[in-house]
């Protein structure tokens, strides 16, 4: 892997404290489990241009983003960690839609470097030059129905 992502930067960005270590197995897991995938999508071009360090920081921080939000959205999962108090106006509680922005945030991050889909040579089409013609429905013509 390229790029390093790290289970102090991931804590950083959700905001835990770096004395917690509740969830330090989970942030491992996390970071082995989708940092490879992540890369994959990324073009090797931009992966392996390790001398543009200003480029390897956005990918890295669009990587973080995703794993960070991931994790979030992961611990508001957990039983009692989506309970939300409210009186009028005001809301005590966990904000779900945060691991879900962050994850949104980092794949436009990333979005102008991830690999270009090549079509298949066996992907297949309908061309037709009936576009604008009108439908005549026949016995014969219904008769394979």
């Amino acid at each position: 892997m390229a790029i390093t992502i790290t289970k102090a930067e991931i804590k950083r960005k959700c905001m835990i404290p770096a004395a917690e270590t509740s969830h330090d197995s989970d942030i491992d897991a996390l970071i082995a489990e989708m940092q490879p995938s992540i890369e994959y999508t990324v073009a090797d071009e931009y992966l392996n241009d390790t001398g543009n360090t200003k480029l390897q920081a956005v990918l890295k921080l669009g990587m973080l983003e995703i794993m960070s939000g991931e994790l979030l959205q992961q611990l508001h999962r957990e039983e009692g960690a989506s309970e939300v108090f409210s009186v009028g106006s005001i809301s005590i509680g966990s904000r779900p839609e945060l691991g879900s922005k962050l994850i949104q945030q980092g794949q436009m991050r990333l979005s102008p470097y991830l690999k270009v889909e090549e079509a298949s040579a066996d992907d297949s089409g309908i061309a037709s030059t009936t576009r604008d013609a009108e439908r005549t429905f026949t016995k014969e013509s219904m008769g394979t129905w």
